[in-house]
């Protein structure tokens, strides 16, 4: 599905980027360093995702994507990946938020380098496992190409609860 952005940064040079990286010490995959010279953050429309594997909730949403130079602090790339260092595995990346705390982040380095994943944050264990990490996409094309609508109301209609709506009468 096609997206859109709002409420995006600055426009982003390579530089800008690699001064990111060489800051943090980090390597970012191709795909997501072109979303950043694009968007530099901000919201995508459509934000639902699927989560893979979370049976609390198989759906989650995007509130806003990291970028650089934001003028909301929590809303930057290195305030984020500096606050999580140690609360999560270190090839976890975080480039997105949920409303609640829980992060989307990129792996960047590992057997799943490039890969997408949702950090819980209500899961969260000490030392860090993947017990709370559940993968969205292999790809962050692939996370960006699973964005889509969702509406729990007209899938509730679709499957609906025994004795919720088709009681008798």
């Amino acid at each position: 599905m096609t997206f859109t952005m709002s409420d995006v940064g600055r426009p982003l040079s390579d530089v800008d980027i690699q001064t990111l990286e060489k800051r943090l010490g980090v390597s970012l995959p191709e795909d997501y360093k072109a979303f950043l010279k694009k968007n530099n953050g901000g919201r995508p429309i459509p934000k639902f995702f699927p989560i893979l594997g979370f049976q609390n909730n198989p759906v989650g949403q995007v509130q806003d994507f990291f970028g650089i130079d934001d003028p909301v602090k929590s809303c930057n790339l290195d305030w984020n990946y500096d606050v999580m260092r140690g609360r999560m595995l270190g090839n976890l990346f975080p480039i997105a938020c949920e409303d609640g705390g829980s992060l989307i982040c990129l792996s960047l380095f590992g057997s799943d380098k490039g890969a997408v994943y949702y950090w819980n944050y209500y899961g969260e264990a000490h030392p860090p496992t993947y017990d709370n990490v559940y993968q969205i996409a292999g790809t962050f094309q692939g996370f960006l190409d699973s964005l889509h609508f969702y509406d729990p109301l007209a899938e509730e209609d679709a499957n609906p609860t025994p004795g919720k709506r088709d009681l008798p009468h």
